[in-house]
């Protein structure tokens, strides 16, 4: 389907990669979905961030790159400021021969019932003047109670608009999801851009000509991080027959340090090896998290 809703929501625990994953590959999906240039603008909401108005649409103008950076300072307005970013989506989507605009709000489930009220404005305002605005945001569970209380507290058309599509950001599920995490280590990377090298090749060059590949230690990696779950963790993915899940940022941190041996000069067994690998995850904080997050379901 390729219709254009007026925003939606992804949730998920932290240290997933939900922030990472949408912002690399959200905006090729959005081309491939629609066929054409989409442009995106990606605000990363400050959970310490003084909400006047005048200083939400500063930061929004700022995450849009708004060419004169100094404009925004000088405007005092919020008046101002709102026409300013109203401008500057309308610029954006026209850039694009198109009247389709995306706003990406990361950490959005600190936002207050004011920050979406000036949305829905500026939704309202753009929808009139012939040009489609969708928000969607990515935060913790947190946020799917932003659209409970939303409803319940006489701001239902702002859950309609904001939160009308949700969906659940998962880690890591299983050796198949893991192999292809570790091919792209492998082969579907390239450090430093522009090298033509993978990531591995990169930092192992020896090893990667051996034909060596971090998909092949798939299955022990895997072990380790099942090994590594808090006992009473384990037991509840089985009695709820589920596929244990882990935080795509503990595989990365491992992986990453993995390779940092290689480039040290480590051999591969010794670095690969189950007694490596669960040394290397246990100093991530892996179980400390595992158990932080375990009553998030």
């Amino acid at each position: 389907m390729n219709r254009m809703e007026s925003g939606g929501y992804v949730y998920g625990p932290s240290r997933f990669g939900k922030s990472r994953g949408i912002k690399w590959f959200v905006r090729t999906a959005l081309e491939e979905r629609f066929g054409f240039s989409v442009p995106l603008v990606v605000w990363v909401r400050r959970p310490d961030m003084h909400v006047s108005e005048t200083e939400f649409w500063r930061d929004l103008l700022l995450a849009s790159n708004f060419l004169f950076t100094n404009e925004p300072q000088r405007i005092r307005t919020r008046g101002g400021l709102r026409g300013l970013f109203r401008s500057r989506m309308v610029t954006l989507a026209k850039s694009a021969q198109s009247n389709y605009v995306v706003l990406l709000i990361d950490e959005a489930q600190d936002m207050t019932l004011r920050e979406w009220q000036w949305l829905l404005g500026l939704q309202n305002v753009l929808d009139y003047d012939g040009f489609r605005l969708s928000v969607f945001s990515i935060g913790t569970q947190q946020i799917g109670y932003q659209h409970d209380y939303l409803a319940k507290s006489g701001n239902a058309h702002i859950a309609a608009r904001f939160f009308v599509l949700h969906s659940k950001f998962h880690g890591i599920r299983g050796r198949d999801e893991l192999r292809f995490v570790l091919d792209g280590y492998d082969r579907e990377s390239e450090w430093p851009d522009g090298s033509g090298a993978s990531y591995l090749q990169h930092f192992s060059p020896e090893f990667f000509s051996m034909k060596k590949r971090l998909a092949d230690c798939t299955d022990t990696l895997w072990r380790a991080l099942e090994d590594l779950l808090p006992v009473d963790i384990r037991r509840r993915f089985e009695r709820d027959e589920k596929e244990v899940e882990v935080p795509m940022k503990h595989v990365a941190l491992s992986v990453e340090e993995a390779l940092w041996h290689l480039a040290d000069g480590e051999e591969w067994d010794n670095v690969t090896s189950y007694e490596s690998w669960n040394q290397i995850i246990a100093r991530t904080g892996f179980q400390g998290h595992m158990r932080a997050i375990a009553h998030l379901g």
